[in-house]
């Protein structure tokens, strides 16, 4: 019997609610010792730039919108392949006994060690060989997903989401009038958050009215009268609709149809240089470097955090309003209530084994390495008040894994029986891999439940994409000051400290990003992130487990989940170590021996560092003993 999404979602909800109130307040009572009164980096190292307290909802929306990209949407959408159970389970303890345990526990490590990212609290936990490892196995990571994430930004703008430019650029703007306002002006927040969002809403509209086309910038004056005139035309046939919000793609297929091969051949592919969508392809990922490097380098509460804060608001409607139409639609006896994708799933036509790909397929929205980064990079930075890091470093996390239960619910339970079938989206691993068809999936399952409050099908498919090319890019802004952070850090591991700095470590940041997003020999090595990131949360987790034991805590809680990555992960990687190796791609089975090796290294380390036994390593906050300029307050 077919069973009903919205108890499954509501399950989950209860479950990560219950996870926070007694697992998480838990943790940072008894395990980290957490304190309200005691002094954090945002005060004691204020500068203005990187180290600013933020009031405790700004800060919440900047490290959930950080931590929230592509990963707990598009991971779900191709990990339900294997079945709905398996990725809710995950999803669900994941969420609550890993992933939200190891964004806490890099937040506390860090704020004990005066805001250092965990690359560089690897040197007073483990020692100076693991410092300098963990700093380039963070660079390597940083730069590959970052690499990616451009260029799927650019495939966005260009082939399926024109109408997210103009919100996403006006963001920008809305975000520097918004710190300015609430940080210098002194404007109340909830009044500054108000007009703000509803600027905001009149931009997402505004995208959807006037979608901007840029491939048409470099298109002959006869294909571009073309492309005008086909708007809202539909093939003979009944072939494909040239429809909002006018993607490249849409062109391609509509064009193709029409027997307009010159016009096809014109716009080419991304991956070809020569063609129009490639040259727009590179000037769209240089655009996004350039802001990468200013959000990199400006003040964090002018840019990084007003726009990740604005932004958060966008997710929480959509979680709200997709678990509201789940449950209009159980009520009206709707079949987008239904769950007909199978339960387990272990005959999947070309796809590799469920374990252990399950657990690097879902990491966003179960547990992430990166999250570890931004917990001790941008967010400690912030963070005003020390018994707010169980609310943000275990709670945003579990926000996320409610995400990712929509996600799956829009992905079996949004899609017809038909799409589950055969011929289906799902009917293989190979007509799910890639964006394009992940994305589809998400976009139109989610148009159909949020159909059930009333809203049409083509609006509710242009919210969603809207939203997730929003977090798309507010990943890539933070997390190139998070790469800036981990060059610096590296600077100083090897004594250059003159090149630490914020404009020679952001160069530098986008540089690394540059080269996996444009160098062909870095691009393909994208398929290396899912394992990698996944490993790196097992290191992260063996530094927050070596720092509690040399303090005499309780390890248990990170031990554990420790190993069960380490494992998990490394069985992953040996798996396409094997694959690559066969297939020859030689540059990949390579990287992933390096990695493999560089990662045995830090955990041989780790197990010198317990062997050690317990020591005091706690460092003060103000540990320079001199307390820096007192922060604007802000009004809350």
């Amino acid at each position: 019997m077919p069973e009903h999404a919205v108890f499954v979602v509501g399950f989950g909800f209860a479950f990560l609610f219950l996870g926070y109130l007694l697992y998480g307040r838990f943790l940072g009572k008894r395990v980290f010792h957490l304190k309200g009164d005691a002094p954090t980096p945002a005060h004691t190292m204020y500068d203005g730039v990187d180290y600013c307290p933020a009031p405790t909802p700004v800060l919440f929306g900047h490290h959930f919108a950080s931590i929230a990209g592509l990963g707990p949407i598009l991971g779900p959408a191709l990990a339900v392949i294997w079945g709905w159970f398996p990725a809710v389970v995950w999803v669900l303890v994941g969420a609550v006994f890993i992933g939200a345990v190891h964004d806490l526990g890099a937040l506390v490590v860090s704020l004990r060690h005066r805001g250092r990212s965990v690359g560089e609290v690897a040197h007073y936990v483990l020692g100076p060989r693991a410092r300098l490892l963990a700093l380039l196995i963070i660079f390597f990571l940083m730069s590959l997903a970052m690499g990616a994430f451009c260029n799927t930004l650019a495939d966005l703008f260009l082939n399926f989401n024109p109408d997210a430019i103009v919100p996403s650029v006006g963001l920008m703007i809305l975000a520097v009038l918004f710190g300015l306002s609430v940080y210098r002006l002194k404007a109340p927040l909830a009044l500054a958050t108000i007009v703000a969002l509803l600027i905001f809403a009149g931009l997402i509209y505004l995208g959807e009215k006037v979608p901007v086309l840029s491939y048409q910038w470099l298109c002959s004056a006869e294909t571009q009268q073309a492309i005008n005139q086909a708007k809202d035309a539909t093939a003979p046939s009944g072939g494909p609709t040239f429809a909002r919000p006018y993607g490249a793609k849409l062109a391609i297929d509509y064009f193709r149809a029409t027997g307009r091969e010159d016009i096809v051949h014109e716009l080419g592919a991304i991956d070809k240089p020569e063609s129009v969508l490639g040259k727009m392809n590179y000037a769209w990922i240089g655009a996004l470097l350039c802001y990468a490097f200013l959000a990199s380098v400006l003040p964090v509460w002018l840019l990084l955090q007003p726009r990740d804060y604005l932004n958060s608001f966008q997710l929480y409607f959509a979680l709200i309003t997709l678990f509201l139409g789940l449950i209009v639609a159980t009520l009206g006896g709707s079949e987008f209530a239904r769950i007909d994708a199978p339960l387990i799933r272990t005959q999947v036509p070309g796809a590799p084994p469920m374990i252990p790909l399950l657990f690097v397929t879902i990491a966003c929205g179960a547990v992430s390495g990166f999250h570890s980064l931004v917990s001790s990079g941008t967010t400690v930075k912030q963070l005003d008040r020390e018994k707010d890091a169980v609310l943000i470093g275990y709670g945003a996390m579990l926000v996320e894994g409610a995400l990712a239960l929509l996600v799956i619910a829009a992905c079996t339970a949004g899609l017809s029986a038909v799409d589950w079938g055969k011929d289906g989206v799902y009917s293989s691993w190979t007509a799910m891999r890639g964006l394009a068809a992940q994305l589809n999936a998400v976009v139109r399952g989610s148009a159909n439940i949020l159909s059930h409050l009333g809203i049409p099908v083509a609006i509710g498919q242009t919210f969603i994409a809207v939203t997730v090319t929003a977090f798309a890019l507010t990943t890539l802004d933070s997390a190139t000051r998070l790469l800036r952070f981990n060059v610096e850090e590296l600077f100083n591991a090897v004594g250059l400290r003159f090149l630490a700095n914020r404009y020679v470590g952001s160069l530098l940041a986008v540089g690394g990003i540059g080269f996996f997003a444009l160098v062909p020999a870095g691009k393909a090595l994208w398929t290396l992130f899912g394992t990698t990131n996944q490993l790196l949360a097992g290191l992260a987790l063996l530094i927050v487990s070596v720092y509690l034991y040399q303090n005499r805590r309780m390890v248990a809680f990170t031990l554990i989940p420790m190993i069960f990555m380490l494992i998990m992960t490394t069985a992953a990687m040996i798996f396409n170590l094997i694959k690559f190796f066969q297939e020859g791609q030689t540059s990949l089975w390579v990287t992933t021996v390096v990695v493999l090796i560089m990662a045995g290294w830090l955990v041989v380390e780790g197990i010198l560092a317990f062997l050690r036994g317990p020591q005091k390593l706690d460092l003060p906050g103000s540990e320079t003993g001199e307390q820096a300029e007192t922060p604007v307050a802000v009004s809350q």
